[in-house]
């Protein structure tokens, strides 16, 4: 197999979803308020996703952003509020925060590409924040036994973006599960692909039947979404704003089918994770994050940290990038990467303390693994890149 001959766009997987999304395509009902006396499709996706991650209610919308942004919401942010959150995430995280109105508040990283506690610690007395927005970037996870004491200790509200994290478990409880609400993504580049979408998690009655109402159900339509707790949406009846981000039929119906297979696809995403850090270790210049060994992860991408001169690093990417790799790079000059907290300018970084999270990114390369990678792709891959490594390391 040649470099050049790889695919690296994400790719549905049609012989897992070609037989619902028709069924669903059949019904002629791609409004999930069509189904009035059997359930939508996107009442069954919310089921399973959560049965799945052990919570009361699921809501299906249409993208991560707008499940984050309904999440807080529904807990409470306003105008008037401050929501922490990493300085290490993607750019909608923030996005979100400033749609409510609200203030983000940036908190440093450590090397293990996740939150740092003491900053978070310093940030929650020193800004006054009241909420927890927690990214947990790329499948990271941080110490979430002790993310939820520091969250108690100061009355913090914690959300969970898990946007990149359906299936990440901490000692056996699902990422997402852990903060008073969370958020997944179904867009392509996600472990379940259906091309955008995003599902709100929650054991709560009220943030559940606030998102509801605010996602766009209107008239009677919420009696559609769950008979738990009708006493509780009826208090919220008429009374919030709808925002009409709600998930279609045919979004549903690709993502049913992948979720039902999400355990197969998580072991063949972290075997190849596996066989790709086994060939590259073998180059004492590229270093992994080892993580906690609570987490069950889900390796849908790896970041590699590699230690050659600043100089060559740019090289390296350019190189690969030229014959087909698209690996990012976290370090250098980037005035496009949009995980990079300096690329955003909608924000005011000028009073903005973040020592350690530019030094943290400053050598780690970033490089997706699509699910239709094989054992063949994995080991071209692995070998391309230490070719080209030792292409630029050579003596001149």
């Amino acid at each position: 197999m040649r470099i050049e001959d790889i695919s690296w766009e994400a790719e549905l997987d049609l012989k897992m979803v070609d037989s619902l999304l028709q069924q669903a395509i059949q019904t002629k009902k791609p409004f999930r308020y069509q189904f009035k006396d059997t359930e939508s499709y996107v009442n069954k996706l919310e089921n399973l996703v959560s049965e799945y991650v052990g919570t009361n209610y699921a809501l299906g919308v249409s993208s991560a952003t707008n499940a984050i942004f309904l999440a807080l919401k529904a807990v409470g942010v306003s105008s008037s509020s401050k929501v922490l959150i990493p300085a290490f995430t993607f750019t909608a995280v923030p996005s979100a925060v400033i749609q409510c109105g609200a203030e983000p508040i940036l908190v440093d990283i450590n090397e293990g590409y996740v939150i740092d506690f003491s900053d978070l610690e310093l940030k929650i007395i020193s800004s006054g924040a009241q909420y927890l927005l927690l990214s947990h970037m790329r499948g990271h996870l941080c110490d979430m036994d002790e993310v939820v004491r520091i969250c108690r200790k100061h009355s913090i509200c914690l959300i969970e973006d898990a946007a990149h994290a359906l299936g990440v478990k901490w000692n056996g409880k699902c990422a997402g599960s852990f903060g008073v609400a969370g958020v997944y993504s179904l867009q392509s580049y996600k472990v379940i692909n259906a091309g955008e979408g995003g599902v709100l998690v929650t054991d709560d009655a009220d943030i559940f039947w606030k998102s509801v109402f605010m996602s766009g159900s209107y008239e009677n339509n919420y009696m559609l979404h769950s008979n738990q707790a009708i006493n509780i949406a009826e208090k919220y009846k008429n009374f919030l704003p709808v925002f009409n981000v709600r998930m279609n039929n045919l979004t549903a119906a690709l993502a049913i089918p992948q979720l039902q297979n999400i355990e197969f696809t998580i072991e063949k995403l972290n075997n190849n994770y596996n066989q790709l850090i086994r060939v590259l270790s073998s180059n004492k210049n590229i270093s992994f994050s080892p993580g906690f060994q609570q987490i069950r992860p889900v390796r849908d991408s790896a970041q590699l940290r590699l230690k050659i001169d600043e100089s060559l690093r740019n090289d390296f990417k350019l190189r690969l990038n030229n014959i087909g790799v698209p690996i990012s790079y976290f370090g250098g000059v980037n005035n496009t990467n949009a995980r990079l907290y300096e690329n955003w300018k909608f924000l005011d970084l000028s009073t903005c303390s973040l020592p350690n999270t530019k030094k943290h990114l400053s050598d780690v390369f970033d490089l997706r693994l699509p699910i239709h990678f094989d054992s063949l792709t994995i080991e071209t891959v692995a070998e391309t890149f230490l070719n080209v490594l030792e292409s630029i390391c050579l003596p001149k």
